[in-house]
């Protein structure tokens, strides 16, 4: 049976993709990917309730018609895993702030966020090999626009999770369905909250690989490094979740050590978020050194070259 283009392809696609991982790992080892990933966790740690109060004040002031506040503070604690006790506590200590409060944690978010994004794109440069960098001005600016675009993600979330709610609540109060239908509808609600949510997390680390290196990124390429950064993600929590009670950290570290085990999950975060980046990167190269076979060749027939650039 004779390849089409297309499957041949596919198969060179699906062979640069494997290739890829064992490529990154050297190279993030290489580069030093970990002492980016503890310098982007340190800044991520300052950032983080500043953040997590500005969100919450923006929510709260031009969304409150929507009830969204106990929404977005769950959804920002589930990001957490292991830390949830720590920080729903904290979050509960947290008022209504006051406007000079509000405005003192925008300035330390802006202030953190910037330094946080200079680190992670002098990361992914590096794995990209492009020694230039981008102006102050314009690193600071984009910087401010994936703040912005991550924002918008969280709040877009949070809306459909809330109207998801309501919209199952108001078909109970009205509808009646049995136990097992019952069952079957919540089921399905789920896995499409599940997959809006990976949807959109995908679009932004998407939109971030492409965007923060300093030169052109194919959106294949882009998107690949997305996908592997979110189902390791995905992965690194649930094995975090299994791990964590067999580490006593309030023994060892007492009263700081829920902020250790927060540490240390931002960092092995970040660490997953370079591995995706250093991902796409590798990607590209070994995309562009591999040969494809030509449409017509028989599994097992030597390969012919021709070119791969759009």
């Amino acid at each position: 049976m004779l390849y089409t283009k297309k499957m041949a392809l596919n198969k060179s696609f699906l062979r640069q993709f494997g290739t890829s991982f064992p490529a990154t790992g050297r190279v993030m080892l290489k580069n030093e990917a970990p002492r980016d990933a503890a310098s982007i966790s340190y800044f991520s740690l300052i950032a983080l309730f500043p953040a997590i109060l500005v969100i919450v004040f923006m929510v709260d002031a031009f969304l409150g018609w929507m009830n969204l506040h106990g929404v977005v503070v769950e959804m920002i604690i589930d990001l957490f895993p292991g830390s949830n006790i720590f920080l729903r506590s904290s979050l509960d200590e947290l008022t209504v702030p006051s406007m000079t409060v509000v405005v003192s944690c925008i300035i330390v978010f802006i202030w953190s966020s910037s330094w946080i994004f200079s680190f992670m794109e002098s990361a992914i440069n590096r794995a990209w090999g492009t020694p230039h960098q981008k102006t102050f001005w314009e690193s600071r600016l984009r910087s401010i626009a994936f703040m912005m675009l991550g924002g918008t993600s969280l709040l877009a979330s949070s809306v459909i999770n809330a109207s998801v709610s309501n919209a199952r609540a108001s078909t109970t109060a009205k509808v009646w369905v049995s136990a097992e239908a019952n069952s079957l509808i919540g089921w399905f609600w789920s896995l499409f909250l599940l997959g809006a949510g990976l949807l959109i997390a995908m679009l932004v680390f998407a939109f971030i690989f492409k965007w923060i290196p300093h030169r052109k990124v194919f959106w294949r390429e882009a998107f690949s490094g997305s996908v592997v950064f979110i189902i390791m993600w995905e992965i690194g929590s649930i094995l975090f979740v299994k791990l964590f009670p067999y580490f006593n950290y309030q023994r060892i570290y007492g009263r700081t050590g829920a902020v250790i085990a927060l540490l240390v999950w931002v960092y092995t975060s970040n660490l997953i978020l370079l591995f995706g980046a250093n991902f796409s990167a590798q990607l590209h190269s070994i995309r562009m050194q591999m040969p494809v076979p030509r449409a017509g060749t028989f599994p097992g027939e030597k390969m012919r070259e021709f070119p791969t650039h759009q």
